[in-house]
């Protein structure tokens, strides 16, 4: 269990840790001489079946960002007040910086307790405790001690136990997340990563990434304690000796990950909280700097709410990097003004992948809202919302901070397999298919003389409503089920039939026309020779197209669309197999003196019978291929 010892410069953090651990966590020469911790210093203790990892945090304002690296990963507190000084300027402020890391148990050590008089203990305790109010640490132990006589050294140790009893366990991840706080090369060994491990546990062997560089290695060793272990468990510091990785290879703040579990972005959505303690507020496309891990950010805010935050409120609000960063949902970060510095409150990472902020899009400040409520159900109803009905199965578990195998069967009673890693909500495939039952229905009564309606036509007026991929799922069902006809860039309900709509002068004039294309054979009159300004005329002549009675056929080099008869086009193979019985070829031209048409018409006549398969063209020549069956006129 990892402590960050927290607390004021100068009033025995580092003192204290040496009493309950016997090691010194000052390393530095200049740390010694100057008796001023600048750099994080670990420790570590067994007490009552619990390893504690301590610590130790420089306490001078100067060091906050190797305070909140130190902080960031760690289960709990351990507050160090001065008995003589009490609460100072840093002491407020690691304080509130570890409320906005997410922690929210710890113990409270008063250092120094031998130098004070006789009868001062309870005025020092009663001064804390009114300091304390309002902080995480309100209501929690208060011991006294002194390092230097190790009077109350054990009551600290039995408090110590106590909060390993009472403190939350972290939520778990998808995998390992080590920020790096120490990056160094043993001889022999190679290049070692140190860091408090979170997430998950991390094996011996096991591939990983650096992130945001994305370089690649495995894990070679891994020591905890200084003791070789095959496997490390989350909540403790590790050391992890890399292979395929050189020491300068490793910039400072990266994370090393499970490979594949986590990504990077340069779009975070997150829960923003402003101090009440901020100076002032901030306001949209505000430049901050971001603490989290053991590395820090500069973002551009963007508010998704209002155009201000004022100190006290929070906002849902997306932070724009210029430079990749990963995180993960759930994650706390400390947010500074990089001028004139100041803490100004904590951000919560929403969704560490966001697509870009466009505008402030209703649905999708619905989903992060419940998002940031934690509740499956509403998320994963807010996600679908938003994506038009769709559900990536991976970015639901990703938002509801969930496995996949544990998220599908929460999804089993409403939604469908759709796609490959998607499903659809059963509601809404059945809203898709009413509705594009609705749209055709309407299409037909607006046109009953035409057999088909454009689809693209119905699927635009439907995307007001529905996503695209929902409006492709629902098209493919209703035709399998046999409820429309799906014809090329045409679409018709099954039962619809333009036939029925024509009056009986209409139905007369259809087959009129109908009989003067097939007696024309394969020289038949221009649409306009037969309609000519009739509007009437020109629809029934469009419907037999449609019904497959007709067929248009494009005359490329003459940039003309003739209409055949369908029967006429189908009588032309027989002909030509008498004329040219298989295997005998014949040219365009001998197949327009057989047929008895003209160039006009011959080249569209003879490019359709390649269509259907019954002649074959190879070079300049054709081949009538064997009689089979010939397809008959609808």
């Amino acid at each position: 269990m990892s402590l960050a010892v927290i607390g004021h410069v100068n009033h025995g953090k580092t003192a204290l840790v040496r009493a309950l651990t016997g090691m010194e966590t000052d390393r530095l020469k200049e740390e010694i001489e100057r008796g001023l911790s600048i750099t994080l210093g670990f420790a570590h203790a067994a007490q009552g079946g619990v390893m504690f990892d301590l610590i130790d945090a420089p306490g001078h304002e100067d060091y906050i960002r190797a305070m909140v690296s130190g902080t960031a990963g760690a289960r709990a507190v351990l507050l160090v007040v001065s008995a003589t000084e009490g609460f100072g300027r840093q002491t407020f402020e690691h304080l509130a910086i570890a409320a906005a890391l997410g922690l929210e148990a710890g113990l409270v050590v008063v250092t120094k307790a031998d130098l004070l008089g006789p009868g001062d203990e309870a005025a020092v305790i009663s001064q804390i405790t009114a300091d304390l109010r309002g902080t995480i640490l309100e209501g929690q132990p208060i011991i006294l001690c002194s390092a230097h006589s190790g009077a109350g050294l054990e009551a600290v140790r039995e408090g110590l136990q106590a909060l390993a009893d009472r403190c939350p366990l972290p939520s778990p991840l998808t995998g390992a997340f080590l920020p790096i706080d120490r990056a160094f090369s043993l001889t022999g060994a190679g290049t070692v990563v140190t860091g408090t491990l979170q997430g998950a546990g991390l094996r011996v062997g096991e591939a990983v990434e650096l992130w945001p560089s994305g370089q690649r290695a495995s894990v070679r060793q891994l020591q905890v304690h200084n003791q070789s272990v095959g496997h490390a468990e989350p909540g403790g510091r590790v050391a992890v000796n890399l292979r395929g990785l050189s020491a300068k290879d490793v910039a400072s703040g990266e994370v090393l990950c499970r490979a594949g579990a986590f990504a990077p972005s340069t779009q975070v959505d997150v829960m923003i909280t402003l101090s009440v303690q901020a100076s002032k507020g901030l306001k949209h496309m505000d430049q901050i700097k971001v603490l989290w891990g053991a590395r820090q950010d500069m973002a551009s805010l963007r508010l998704m709410e209002a155009g201000t935050l004022a100190p006290g409120q929070r906002a849902l609000a997306q932070l724009r990097f210029a430079t990749s960063v990963v995180a993960y949902g759930g994650q706390r970060a400390v947010l500074r003004r990089p001028s004139p510095v100041e803490t100004l409150g904590s951000i919560r990472v929403l969704d560490p992948l966001a697509p870009p902020m466009k505008g402030r899009s209703g649905p999708r400040l619905a989903l992060l809202a419940a998002v940031a409520s934690g509740e499956v159900e509403a998320i994963v109803q807010a996600l679908a919302d938003w994506s038009g009905g769709i559900l990536l199965v991976a970015e639901a578990a990703r938002l509801t901070r969930r496995t996949v195998s544990d998220l599908l069967p929460l999804l089993v009673t409403d939604y469908q397999p759709l796609g490959e890693g998607q499903l659809v909500r059963r509601a809404d495939v059945a809203a898709a298919k009413q509705a594009y039952v609705v749209a055709l229905t309407t299409a037909h009564a607006l046109a009953p003389m035409h057999a088909a309606a454009s689809l693209a036509e119905v699927r635009k007026a439907l995307a007001k409503d529905h996503g695209r991929d929902l409006i492709a799922h629902a098209e493919q069902v209703l035709a399998l089920e046999g409820l429309i006809r799906l014809e090329g860039a045409k679409v018709a309900l099954a039962s619809h039939d333009p036939l029925t709509s024509l009056t009986a002068d209409s139905l007369v004039r259809l087959g009129e026309i109908e009989a003067r294309l097939l007696q024309a054979g394969l020289m038949p009159p221009d649409v306009a020779t037969v309609a000519g300004d009739d509007e009437e005329a020109t629809a029934l002549m469009t419907l037999l197209v449609e019904t497959g009675r007709a067929v248009a056929l494009r005359n490329g080099a003459l940039r003309q669309t003739l209409t055949f008869h369908h029967q006429a086009l189908l009588d032309a193979a027989p002909k030509l197999r008498s004329h040219f019985a298989p295997p005998q070829s014949f040219t365009t031209g001998q197949a327009r003196a057989a047929l008895e048409t003209t160039r006009k018409y011959i080249v569209p006549v003879l490019e359709y019978l390649d269509r259907l398969g019954l002649t074959r063209r190879e070079g300049d020549v054709r081949q009538v291929l064997s009689e089979g069956d010939v397809p008959t006129a609808p």
